[in-house]
């Protein structure tokens, strides 16, 4: 038999994961493949075809035999579920006595070899205690409530989409919640005037925009899916008006003699024209607290908090012939396993749609901007299904992160006691974990950067000095601190009075102020490059589908093609809005064809491979360290994951830094990959991970390991990949290489089924 059996072991799991690695279906292979059984039952033609020739034969009956089968599922279901306060169906597998006499009706059907056959075996004559979990049923699955997860449910519940919510942590957190900056768009209200007014400027128009997001991302962006982000941004900020965000704006005289209240637009680095609608300098919280009041209030949509995505639920899924050729791996994805960190009990999500908006990977790195959540799970589990991910070499280093120096500032518990003083929760977090951003608004508004000895230098290094992109930027900083020996530079805003600072800038002078008691308009800032953003992801096309039927991706997750080799500013929160929005009629599409016995097989499939120590009778009982930087787990297991996790990020900093060289990367990826042994080794001994960090610590692996890859095939320098042995290619053959690039990344597309047949 071809097809994997679904009470394998973890050693031969892995055994056989090697074996397969030739294969073509092997695009990526991660370090525990939860969803790969499927694709490893997709080698076999007959296997794969053999559950949708079950949808076949049922299509095929009678229409009265069809009805009678559709509603003996309906009403077995409906007699086995219940709701809970939050109106949460969920549904206890190990004594669903109504479906498994579906499962039996069924059975003689789906032939011997079929994986669903084995699916659902497993559920009738394989299953134990510790693999029972309670299964919540939903119609589209959303894993991250960021911009983009939010604005993607929200746009589906008013179709009456049933639609579940699951985040890592509280709903709020998230790095959508730290930025600072705003949404890029042309609201056509005439130019902004910069934050202030201080310049006049022509009138901005979305091919000005498109053009701006082409240059910096070196013209490996794709275009299309630009212009599709600069002309639908608009209309997606005036919903954001109309659902309560407080953006600022400012009057303007009109012809009769009254003033008129409009956006306030601000200018950021690499843009010509002043574009950027923001909220103060808390933009991102702003637009995060009115999604989230509005997705709590939604009778259509269903939130769980504090919960960990293990791995996505995967069988093999029917396409026609060109699809399989193409794809290799032919898969559908049923929605997700996760873990409650709270109470520690297994929880499935069966959805008919799954979207991944978990946002990015920082903590891949010693110095990020990102929250403690950002450890690029969404992007690890898409992988291990079979998605294909692209471009993950990009990754942005934001000039301006807050430099503290901890020997001259004082030790973390005197930063502690100053928060303290201050009674500001939110404020301490940020002090002891996150590295605190300067938003690039502040060098809109004027300030310039400058080296230790006083200097401006950026027009040594860009015609657009301290308005120029940002890898551009972060790369002069660097280059500053070395050739100075230095560990920071300055920000110098002082040109601005105490009172343009804290109405423009509120945010971000209280939080230095209160850090290193010092005045914006009085004193420098130190700042330093941190990471900040991936431009790469899992590639999807303008709709957000992804390789994997039923698997879509949005946000800083995805690979929209938009960014290229660079972001530019503010163009991340403008993504999440009109892509989350763009995902949502694909998908309803797609889920008037997902058949019930499919998401009834994915119901009763093996847990996923992602287990955690804990006792057999009492899963409840296990002990769960949380997310990154919650606690360093118990005893020597856990400080051994927080070594590790130390390791990557310095490994990762050192080679995928804002520098790289060929020696390095590959070394880096050596190191990585021996890592990875290393923690496969003690999963497959241990049959668990230690804690959900641990987990944590496997995808900042997989995610690390698909940076350095992509660093490494990619031949020449390119906006924040900056290869020093391999220059960016000289002016005569950019455009022709950035051609072909291009077609490259279009023709990929098209080849997996990725550019959509509708107009766009």
């Amino acid at each position: 038999m071809s097809c994997v059996s679904l009470s394998l072991s973890w050693k031969r799991f892995h055994s056989l994961q090697q074996r397969q690695q030739a294969g073509p279906s092997r695009k990526y292979r991660g370090n525990v493949v939860g969803g790969q059984q499927a694709n490893a039952s997709a080698g076999s033609a007959g296997s794969a075809g053999s559950r949708v020739s079950v949808v076949a034969q049922l299509s095929k009956s009678s229409k009265s035999k069809s009805s009678s089968s559709s509603s003996s599922f309906s009403s077995s279901r409906s007699s086995c579920c219940s709701r809970t306060a939050a109106h949460s169906m969920r549904l206890t597998r190990s004594f669903n006595r109504g479906k498994r006499k579906v499962l039996r009706q069924k059975l003689p059907l789906l032939g011997q070899d079929s994986a669903s056959s084995l699916v659902c075996r497993s559920e009738l004559y394989g299953s134990s205690k510790r693999e029972s979990c309670e299964v919540v049923s939903c119609d589209l699955l959303v894993l991250g409530s960021g911009i983009a997860g939010l604005t993607c449910a929200l746009e589906a519940a008013n179709y009456g989409t049933e639609v579940v919510v699951v985040t890592k942590s509280n709903i709020m957190e998230g790095s959508t919640k730290y930025a600072q900056g705003g949404v890029a768009a042309v609201m056509g209200q005439g130019g902004g005037g910069g934050r202030g007014g201080r310049e006049r400027e022509g009138k901005d128009c979305v091919t000005h925009h498109v053009e701006d997001t082409m240059n910096a991302g070196c013209y490996l962006n794709d275009r299309k899916a630009v212009e599709i982000m600069c002309r639908e941004g608009p209309q997606q900020v005036e919903m954001l008006c109309q659902i309560g965000v407080p953006f600022t704006t400012v009057k303007r005289k009109e012809g009769g003699g009254g003033d008129k209240k409009v956006l306030h637009l601000g200018k950021e680095g690499g843009h010509s024209h002043s574009r950027v609608v923001h909220a103060a300098d808390t933009t991102g919280a702003a637009i995060e607290k009115a999604l989230v009041e509005k997705v709590l209030r939604h009778p259509k949509i269903r939130v769980h908090e504090n919960m960990f995505a293990l791995d996505l639920l995967t069988m093999p899924h029917k396409g026609d012939e060109e699809q399989q050729k193409c794809n290799g791996n032919n898969i559908g994805c049923y929605g997700c396993d996760t873990i409650d960190l709270v109470e520690g009990s297994y929880l499935r999500f069966v959805s008919k749609c799954t979207v991944i908006a978990t946002g990015g990977c920082g903590q891949i790195y010693p110095e990020t901007t990102n929250p403690q959540v950002a450890t690029g799970d969404g992007i690890a589990m898409a992988s291990r299904a079979g998605a294909l991910v692209k471009n993950m070499e990009f990754i942005q280093f934001h000039p301006t992160s807050l430099f503290v120096d901890k020997k001259s500032s004082g030790d973390a518990s005197s930063v502690k006691q100053t928060v303290e003083e201050n009674k500001e929760e939110e404020d301490q977090q940020d002090v002891l974990k996150n590295v605190f951003l300067i938003s690039e608004a502040v060098r809109g508004a004027g300030a310039v950067l400058r080296n230790t000895r006083g200097e401006a230098f950026m027009s040594q290094y860009d015609a657009r000095a301290d308005l120029a992109p940002r890898d551009i930027v972060a790369r002069a900083i660097y280059d500053q601190m070395r050739l100075h020996e230095t560990s920071h530079v300055f920000l110098d805003a002082t040109h601005l009075s105490e009172e343009e600072v804290n109405e423009e800038f509120p945010h971000i002078s209280s939080h230095v102020s209160k850090v290193l008691g010092i005045e914006m308009s009085e004193s420098w800032i130190p700042v330093v490059p941190a990471q900040h953003y991936v431009c790469g992801g899992v590639l999807t096309n303008t709709s957000g589908e992804t390789n994997v039927k039923g698997l879509y991706a949005i946000g800083e997750a995805a690979c929209t093609g938009v960014h290229g080799a660079n972001r530019l500013a503010s163009n991340s929160l403008l993504e999440g809005l009109v892509f989350g929005k763009r995902s949502v009629l694909k998908s309803l599409a797609y889920m008037d064809n997902v058949h019930p016995l499919d998401l009834l097989a994915a119901e009763h499939s093996q847990l996923s491979l992602l287990r955690f120590n804990g006792d057999d009778d009492d899963i409840d009982g296990m002990t769960i360290v949380g997310v990154a930087g919650a606690g360093d787990g118990d005893g020597d297991d856990g400080q051994q994951v927080t070594e590790y996790m130390k390791a990557i990020q310095n490994l990762m900093w050192k080679y995928a830094g804002i520098l790289r060289n060929d020696k390095g990367l590959k070394k880096g990826l050596k190191k990585v990959r021996q890592l990875r042994s290393e923690l496969q080794e003690q999963v497959e001994k241990s049959e668990s991970c230690k804690c959900v960090k641990h987990a944590e610590l496997m995808n900042m692996v997989d995610v690390a390991e698909l940076v350095l890859i992509g660093a490494r095939k990619r031949e020449a320098s390119a906006g924040l990949h900056f290869n020093v042995d391999r220059p960016e290619r000289n002016a005569s053959d950019a455009e022709d290489a950035n051609a072909a690039a291009l077609n490259l990344s279009t023709e990929k597309k098209k080849e997996l089924d990725l550019v959509p047949s509708m107009k766009e």
